[in-house]
């Protein structure tokens, strides 16, 4: 069995690690627009000194945040859950149940590359810049929408393998936290609570 997923878990180690890097690349960002706003606000009211530049960047870091984040999310499980009816399932149907939602979306996902792929072709090419003041290129932001599409469609193909081992093994040495597992750093039962 190791011997046989000894390839994947290796890819999948390298992608935790991205995925990893993605997160604090993202937190970083929101951290500089957080003191970006800040400055620029302080800067306006007591200075009377305008930044132009303020809002047009800070609405094109979103841009990067959002997708540079998603690998992170999906493999730690922080995201939104709407399972209401599956996690009333037997495991093994929540299994299936995962098998075919990461299956569905790794097609979308591979549209959603495509597409991503031709707007940044597009971008730099016509060599489109933001309709702000800055007039900021936009290939900067539309390479983070497709390198993060594609770090969350790589994710999403290890979910899949992930998903698959578990209901064919009984388990999986993936990367991945499940909903019946406690995380790592968490405990079954919180700290103090009765036993």
């Amino acid at each position: 069995m190791s011997r046989r997923i000894g390839p994947v878990q290796r890819i999948d180690a390298v992608f935790d690690a991205i995925d990893k890097i993605s997160a604090v690349i993202s937190s970083v960002l929101l951290i500089a627009v957080t003191l970006l706003i800040t400055a620029g606000t302080i800067n306006r009211a007591f200075i009377g000194m305008i930044w132009v530049f303020v809002e047009e960047w800070s609405a094109l870091a979103l841009i990067p945040m959002s997708y540079l984040v998603m690998g992170y999310t999906m493999r730690w499980n922080r995201h939104m859950k709407v399972d209401l009816a599956v996690k009333k399932l037997p495991p093994r149907w929540r299994r299936i149940c995962g098998v075919f939602a990461a299956f569905f979306s790794l097609v979308c996902l591979g549209f959603m590359v495509e597409r991503s792929w031709d707007w940044f072709i597009y971008t730099v090419r016509e060599q489109v810049t933001s309709s702000g003041p800055m007039r900021t290129p936009l290939w900067i932001f539309s390479a983070s929408v497709v390198f993060g599409l594609l770090l969350f469609m790589v994710d999403m193909l290890l979910l899949l393998a992930h998903e698959l081992f578990r209901l064919l093994r009984g388990g999986s040495t993936l990367r991945f936290q499940d909903d019946e597992e406690p995380a790592a750093n968490e405990s079954a039962t919180p700290e103090g609570a009765p036993r």
